[in-house]
Protein backbone atom coordinates (compact mmCIF):
# COMPACT_ATOMS: atom_id res chain seq x y z
CA UNK A 1 0.00 0.00 0.00
CA UNK A 2 1.35 3.75 -0.66
CA UNK A 3 0.76 6.54 0.61
CA UNK A 4 -0.96 10.19 -1.23
CA UNK A 5 1.44 11.39 -3.67
CA UNK A 6 3.85 13.98 -2.51
CA UNK A 7 2.66 17.46 -3.58
CA UNK A 8 5.41 19.78 -4.53
CA UNK A 9 6.44 22.18 -2.44
CA UNK A 10 6.85 26.35 -3.22
CA UNK A 11 10.60 27.40 -2.48
CA UNK A 12 11.67 31.19 -2.91
CA UNK A 13 14.54 30.55 -5.38
CA UNK A 14 16.91 27.48 -6.43
CA UNK A 15 20.13 28.12 -4.76
CA UNK A 16 23.15 29.57 -6.33
CA UNK A 17 25.35 26.06 -5.17
CA UNK A 18 24.42 22.80 -5.50
CA UNK A 19 27.76 21.28 -3.54
CA UNK A 20 29.39 22.42 -0.11
CA UNK A 21 32.80 20.52 0.91
CA UNK A 22 35.43 21.26 3.11
CA UNK A 23 38.05 22.87 1.35
CA UNK A 24 41.09 21.22 0.26
CA UNK A 25 39.71 17.71 -0.13
CA UNK A 26 38.42 16.71 -3.78
CA UNK A 27 35.09 15.62 -4.23
CA UNK A 28 35.36 12.37 -5.03
CA UNK A 29 37.17 11.38 -1.91
CA UNK A 30 34.51 12.39 0.50
CA UNK A 31 31.55 10.51 1.53
CA UNK A 32 27.87 12.45 0.79
CA UNK A 33 25.50 13.70 2.17
CA UNK A 34 22.08 14.60 -0.28
CA UNK A 35 19.22 17.21 0.95
CA UNK A 36 16.84 18.00 -0.31
CA UNK A 37 15.52 21.43 -1.98
CA UNK A 38 12.49 21.47 0.32
CA UNK A 39 14.40 20.69 3.22
CA UNK A 40 17.13 23.21 2.82
CA UNK A 41 14.26 26.05 2.27
CA UNK A 42 12.61 24.87 5.64
CA UNK A 43 15.72 25.48 7.00
CA UNK A 44 16.74 28.83 5.31
CA UNK A 45 12.94 30.06 6.45
CA UNK A 46 13.05 28.96 9.95
CA UNK A 47 16.62 29.13 11.35
CA UNK A 48 17.86 31.91 8.73
CA UNK A 49 14.92 34.09 8.12
CA UNK A 50 13.17 33.63 11.56
CA UNK A 51 10.01 32.57 10.41
CA UNK A 52 7.90 30.43 13.29
CA UNK A 53 7.01 26.94 11.90
CA UNK A 54 3.49 28.27 11.00
CA UNK A 55 4.67 31.20 8.38
CA UNK A 56 6.88 28.54 7.02
CA UNK A 57 4.44 25.61 6.67
CA UNK A 58 2.18 28.37 5.02
CA UNK A 59 4.89 30.07 2.82
CA UNK A 60 5.67 26.41 1.22
CA UNK A 61 2.32 25.24 0.71
CA UNK A 62 2.40 22.35 3.40
CA UNK A 63 1.50 21.05 6.56
CA UNK A 64 3.22 21.84 10.18
CA UNK A 65 4.03 18.58 10.54
CA UNK A 66 5.68 18.30 7.32
CA UNK A 67 7.69 21.03 8.03
CA UNK A 68 8.96 19.60 10.81
CA UNK A 69 9.90 16.29 9.60
CA UNK A 70 11.49 18.82 6.57
CA UNK A 71 13.44 20.13 9.41
CA UNK A 72 13.90 17.31 11.06
CA UNK A 73 15.83 15.69 8.37
CA UNK A 74 17.47 18.61 6.83
CA UNK A 75 18.80 19.59 10.45
CA UNK A 76 20.65 16.02 10.54
CA UNK A 77 22.12 16.13 7.18
CA UNK A 78 23.89 19.33 7.58
CA UNK A 79 25.24 17.91 10.80
CA UNK A 80 26.68 15.37 9.83
CA UNK A 81 28.01 17.45 7.21
CA UNK A 82 29.50 19.30 9.23
CA UNK A 83 30.95 16.93 11.58
CA UNK A 84 32.06 14.31 10.15
CA UNK A 85 33.39 16.07 7.19
CA UNK A 86 31.14 15.29 4.39
CA UNK A 87 29.91 17.10 1.00
CA UNK A 88 26.68 18.35 1.00
CA UNK A 89 25.14 18.27 -1.84
CA UNK A 90 21.43 20.00 -2.70
CA UNK A 91 18.85 18.03 -4.75
CA UNK A 92 16.28 19.21 -6.91
CA UNK A 93 13.06 17.53 -6.12
CA UNK A 94 8.90 18.32 -5.99
CA UNK A 95 9.15 21.87 -6.25
CA UNK A 96 7.76 25.16 -7.63
CA UNK A 97 9.49 28.57 -7.46
CA UNK A 98 6.93 30.91 -5.67
CA UNK A 99 6.63 34.16 -7.31
CA UNK A 100 7.15 37.16 -5.03
CA UNK A 101 3.74 38.42 -5.56
CA UNK A 102 2.64 34.56 -3.95
CA UNK A 103 4.46 35.24 -0.83
CA UNK A 104 2.62 35.53 2.39
CA UNK A 105 2.80 38.51 4.82
CA UNK A 106 6.16 40.04 3.52
CA UNK A 107 7.50 40.02 6.97
CA UNK A 108 11.23 40.78 5.92
CA UNK A 109 10.50 42.34 3.28
CA UNK A 110 10.72 40.95 -0.41
CA UNK A 111 14.55 41.35 -0.97
CA UNK A 112 14.72 39.03 1.95
CA UNK A 113 12.45 36.76 1.84
CA UNK A 114 12.84 36.06 -1.92
CA UNK A 115 16.17 35.64 -2.48
CA UNK A 116 19.00 33.27 -1.39
CA UNK A 117 21.85 35.54 -1.61
CA UNK A 118 21.60 38.67 0.70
Amino acid sequence: MRGRKKLPRYISELPKFKIFKPAGKPLENLEKVKINIDELEAIRLVDYLDYTQEEAAKLMGISRRVLWNLLTEGRKKVADAIINGKALIIEENNYIIRECHQCIGHRFGWKKHCRWEL
